[in-house]
């Protein structure tokens, strides 16, 4: 069970580091309800006592964003995990998921997402996207949940909203910097296309990452430098994305148990936004 831990951590750490904003501004209606499906194929190989581990894991997940109200620059908003799908493979072990299915939420994964599954989380974004306020992780949730880290993206925030620079035009360039919680990222978007209010944006970016985590009574750190890219389709009125596709890797090493584990990782993500 710890060398599934271990693997698990390396395959998932990098899909919490591939959303980043800009310093424009959203135009969100009051009201307005987004259902946001996010689908991450991950490929993870570790070195374990002289073997290659090799972790392979497909996430799909809904969440539904309700814009409760506008104050000042913010929007509160409530995000709801209405769904998760897994299918992974792990050291000859195969984990398959469906939060729709009861027999499946009886079980033990179930056990472990019942309190993020369908329950709403009141959020807080500034009107540059970046969020500012969100419930604490509870010492309670389970591990499995804490690896899937969905406050990292603000419950699904950061996949629906991009904010674009004003006087839009193909061309137009600009980057943004994060440092967050032990992730480093630096973004550089191009504007590749614009029909219309569609703008059709490109990036690509680096991102390193030094974490640690609890699980099962040991420490686990990660440490990981990779680089990522995409393209995506954004609403340039209201800064919704349409639709948005990304591409990672990164190599590094999970630290557990006194040893360190070389390990790299790969992942592929899609998203699509549609107003309910």
């Amino acid at each position: 069970m710890k060398k599934i831990t271990i693997l698990f951590t390396a395959a998932i750490c990098i899909s919490t580091a591939i959303n980043a904003q800009t310093t424009a501004s959203l135009q969100l209606a009051k009201g307005q309800k987004y259902l946001v499906d996010n689908k991450m194929e991950t490929t993870s190989s570790t070195e374990m006592q002289g073997q290659t581990m090799e972790t392979k894991a497909n996430i799909a997940s809904t969440y539904k964003i309700v814009v409760n109200d506008k104050t000042a620059d913010n929007y509160n908003l409530t995000n709801t995990i209405s769904r998760i799908v897994m299918n992974m493979s792990m050291m000859g072990n195969e984990i398959n998921f469906d939060s729709d299915k009861k027999e499946d939420m009886s079980g033990q994964m179930g056990e472990g997402l019942k309190d993020v599954v369908n329950h709403p989380q009141n959020v807080v974004m500034d009107n540059t996207g970046k969020i500012i306020n969100q419930p604490a992780t509870d010492s309670s949730v389970s591990q499995i949940a804490k690896q899937l880290n969905f406050a990292a993206s603000g419950y699904g925030a950061q996949m629906a909203f991009l904010a674009l620079p004003k006087n839009l035009k193909p061309g137009t360039t600009w980057t943004e910097k994060t440092d967050d919680n032990g992730i480093t990222r630096t973004t550089n978007y191009t504007i590749k296309e614009v029909n219309g209010n569609i703008a059709t944006v490109t990036f690509t970016g680096t991102v390193a990452t030094d974490t640690k985590m609890e699980q099962q009574g040991m420490e686990i750190t990660t440490k990981t430098s990779g680089k990522f890219s995409g393209e995506e389709k954004v609403d340039s009125k209201s800064g919704v994305i349409q639709s948005s596709n990304t591409v990672a890797d990164a190599t590094g090493t999970v630290s557990a148990m006194g040893q360190d584990f070389p390990t790299s990782s790969k992942v592929s993500s899609t998203t699509t936004v549609k107003s309910l």
